[in-house]
């Protein structure tokens, strides 16, 4: 499937900045989220916020994308700055964060 020109420029207007801030991309996916999965079919896109919890502070976080289908979760994501997909440990890393965490 491709992507419609409007998806398209919102993740182009995205970088550079999406390299290294990863908030830059959550309108996008929060838009192609709720593009693939329709509401009309019962979907639903539940933004969650969750502090780190090596971290004692309120500004360290991250966003969870969680898909739901009749209030069961299908699918997650979580959005890391674009410059983590150059460096496998960081592909990895992130990879085992999210299988430990559901």
């Amino acid at each position: 499937m491709a992507w419609d020109a409007h998806t398209r420029k919102q993740f182009a207007t995205a970088l550079p900045q999406g390299e290294f801030d990863e908030s830059k991309f959550y309108g996008p996916y929060n838009g192609l989220l709720n593009d693939l999965f329709s509401k009309a079919e019962d979907f639903m896109v539940v933004p969650q916020y969750k502090r780190s919890e090596l971290s004692k502070t309120a500004a360290d976080f991250t966003t969870v994308f969680i898909v739901r289908h009749n209030d069961h979760p299908v699918f997650f994501l979580e959005i890391k700055p674009a410059g983590h997909l150059q460096h496998n440990s960081s592909r990895e890393a992130a990879d085992l964060q999210m299988r430990e965490r559901f």
